[in-house]
């Protein structure tokens, strides 16, 4: 190497390779103002492409352009690859080109080696300029010896984000070095975060939902990403896996939880909040899921309060209920720093909400999920689209209500169950259509369906158990053929499919038998049950299974082992007869019992019994109790804070036909009640018995 070659070689190794970069992504960013700062302060005399051009073999020509940079680099190989390859001045010009990319001087802005070739003071069509373009395979088998060492180096030197793609092949590596500034690394760990993506992406997110997330996360605010990546992600193709998806995808990969920060020292673990919307839209909370290592911590609001976070129940900080989320802060961002840990909420006019599953309120989230309830909250400015895409949904009416934040309403009951419907709404496009947008996947996946249980075998590969007739729905992911099918496989059988990926395919449509079922593509399955429901008499395995019980019982269902306390299934002898009971959920406002010939009964709630209330945790009691049934009545009819309801309580074959007096005009104003109910024949009996009797009174 020349002295300038071997001082650039120097420097581009501890600058971008050094002790400080074991761990970390590694990107080889390197444009005009970064080459200006590396030659000032480290005392460079010779321009990078000049150090570059000095090691290039002109002369001879049996030997390649790159001929010294390959000998040195082989060199290296025999010596044990230790530290970096020599080749990294070549790579970082090759960066630089592509830095460099846009439309002037005559060249369009997709015109690499248009850029390549001008630094080396070359004009095509020349045969210099010929052979420079050329020999850029080799540079490209350079930029495969860099990302090989990296990987086999196991992030001592840092983790590798070398990527391309088939449409660009060579002349990508370089790109995707120019995609991300050192500036961009940074505000893409703040996304991340904002995103709520895992460390190290546990959940293996595709680059192309990365993709759309970011999209979403930059639209209509400037985060503070170069032009250069902003540019990229608006003209990144929406299939198959991008440069900028796969380099995203890498970099989220390799992402530790902590934020970017150069300036420091010591890396902060960075979390993003999260809104919970509590006691049934009437309170609005701050929520944080707890970091990995960090179970206390303190942080405060710049120049402001100080709060004390503790790790809770369901994997989330306690501590921020003082701290009311207002219309300032909803629209302007908010932000917490400690010496460990950052909290960040990231404006928006409109956020979505899932039931959380372990604190049972409603909590923002990424991405809608078909089939599943929502709720959305809605600043003023967006209300009107809001309510227009989700009337446009179809199904059960939405309920437009006031939010707990001045300025902004809140929508509950959104969900797509109409899957025409749904496709058309999210095709409408608009402003805040993305907050109807589900996760683009890239493996199967499974929901909904009328589940009977979760599996409580850990690690049993089994998604759950459902009531026959009531399969989930099957999530498929986005397609990269040519027509758009997926080829599914159920149970061994493989169908092409031409479904829209946004919307589930329902299982419910085919018919299948009880038992297991395999389901999902030739690349990712899932593994469910099916079961015609409960059984008469007692069913295979009861008593086997049980809930560990050492004072309190634990919420998770295990096997029931011959020692110890178990909550578990009981074994009631033929001799005992159980009392006729029907399930009455704890919300309604009342209920009465009604029999064929004008009897009506009150259904009274009974508390949950002391042994169940102080053996079981409180999430365990369920949202339904039990009420006697006498001998003789067959119809139930409650009203909740919403409406009336009929259940009954006997097969309709089973049910007598209604032979009132005429004077029971308490059995008829119950009966009238719940009238539009129910439309099974044995009921408009009973309603046709009740208006007789309701006109004789009017009479």
């Amino acid at each position: 190497m020349r002295a300038g070659y071997k001082h650039w070689y120097e420097v581009l190794s501890a600058e971008f390779f050094g002790e400080g970069h074991a761990g970390r992504s590694t990107v080889l960013y390197v444009d005009d103002e970064v080459e200006r700062d590396l030659a000032r302060d480290h005392g460079i005399g010779t321009p990078l492409a000049q150090a570059v051009a000095d090691e290039l073999n002109w002369g001879d020509a049996e030997r390649p352009l790159f001929w010294r940079v390959q000998r040195e680099c082989e060199m290296w190989a025999q010596r044990g690859s230790k530290g970096a390859p020599p080749s990294l001045p070549v790579l970082a010009l090759s960066v630089l080109a592509a830095t460099r990319m846009a439309s002037s001087d005559g060249m369009l802005k997709t015109n690499f080696y248009g850029r390549w070739i001008q630094l080396f003071g070359e004009r095509p069509p020349s045969w210099r300029a010929n052979k420079l373009e050329h020999a850029f395979q080799d540079v490209a088998a350079m930029w495969e010896e860099l990302d090989t060492w990296l990987e086999q180096t196991c992030g001592l030197y840092g983790a590798s984000t070398v990527s391309t793609d088939d449409f660009y092949w060579k002349i990508g590596y370089p790109i995707s070095q120019a995609l991300v500034r050192g500036s961009d690394r940074q505000v893409l760990t703040r996304f991340f975060a904002a995103t709520r993506l895992r460390p190290h992406n546990p959940n293996e997110v595709s680059g192309r939902e990365l993709l759309r997330r970011l999209r979403v996360w930059t639209t209509g605010r400037d985060r503070g990403l170069s032009p250069r990546l902003m540019e990229e992600l608006a003209s990144a193709a929406d299939t198959g896996e991008t440069l900028i998806a796969g380099l995203v995808k890498r970099l989220a990969d390799d992402w530790d939880g902590t934020l970017h920060e150069p300036e420091r020292e010591h890396r902060r673990r960075v979390v993003g909040l999260r809104l919970m919307v509590a006691d049934r839209g009437r309170r609005l909370e701050w929520l944080a899921e707890a970091s990995d290592g960090i179970d206390e911590s303190r942080v405060a609001v710049p120049g402001g309060r100080t709060f004390t976070l503790r790790k809770e129940y369901g994997d989330v900080y306690g501590g921020l209920e003082s701290l009311h989320p207002s219309a300032q802060q909803l629209a302007h961002g908010m932000r917490l720093e400690g010496d460990d840990l950052v909290l960040e909420w990231v404006p928006q006019d409109v956020v979505l909400l899932r039931m959380h599953r372990h604190l049972g309120e409603w909590v923002s989230t990424e991405y809608f999920e078909p089939g599943e309830q929502h709720w959305i909250l809605a600043a003023d400015s967006a209300v009107g689209e809001v309510r227009s895409m989700v009337n446009a949904l179809g199904g059960r009416t939405v309920r437009e209500t006031a939010s707990p934040v001045v300025g902004w309403k809140l929508f509950k009951g959104v969900r797509a169950v109409n899957g025409g419907a749904f496709a058309r709404t999210l095709d409408r496009g608009g402003e805040h259509a993305h907050v109807l947008q589900p996760q683009m996947r890239h493996r199967a996946a499974l929901s909904g369906g009328l589940r009977i249980a979760s599996e409580y075998r850990a690690g049993a590969g089994v998604a759950g158990h459902f009531l026959r007739g009531g399969a989930p729905d099957l999530l498929l992911p986005a397609s990269d053929s040519p027509d758009g099918c997926v080829e599914v496989v159920l149970d061994g059988r493989t169908e092409k499919l031409r479904a829209d990926p946004r919307v589930p395919f329902p299982l419910c449509l085919i018919p299948l038998e009880e038992g297991q079922h395999r389901v999902g593509t030739a690349h990712s399955s899932q593994v469910f049950t099916l079961h015609d429901g409960l059984h008469e008499g007692l069913p295979p395995g009861t008593g086997a299974l049980g809930y560990p019980c050492g004072g309190t019982a634990r919420p998770e269902l295990s096997e029931a082992e011959d020692s110890g306390a178990f909550v578990r299934g009981a074994d009631a002898p033929d001799s005992i007869r159980l009392p006729r009971t029907a399930l009455v959920r704890s919300t309604v406002l009342e209920a009465v019992l009604l029999d064929p010939y004008g009897g009506v009964h009150e259904a009274r709630q009974r508390p949950a019994p002391a042994w169940m209330a102080s053996r079981l945790p409180q999430d365990a009691l369920g949202p339904c109790l039990e009420t006697e049934v006498p001998e003789g009545f067959v119809w139930l009819v409650y009203r909740t804070s919403a409406r009336w309801s009929v259940k009954a309580l006997v097969a309709a074959a089973d049910i007598p036909p209604p032979a009132p007096s005429g004077g029971d005009y308490g059995w008829a104003y119950a009966v009238l009640s719940a009238a539009p109910r129910s439309h099974i024949p044995a009921w408009l009996d009973y309603v046709a018995a009740a208006e007789t009797i309701s006109r004789r009174r009017g009479a």
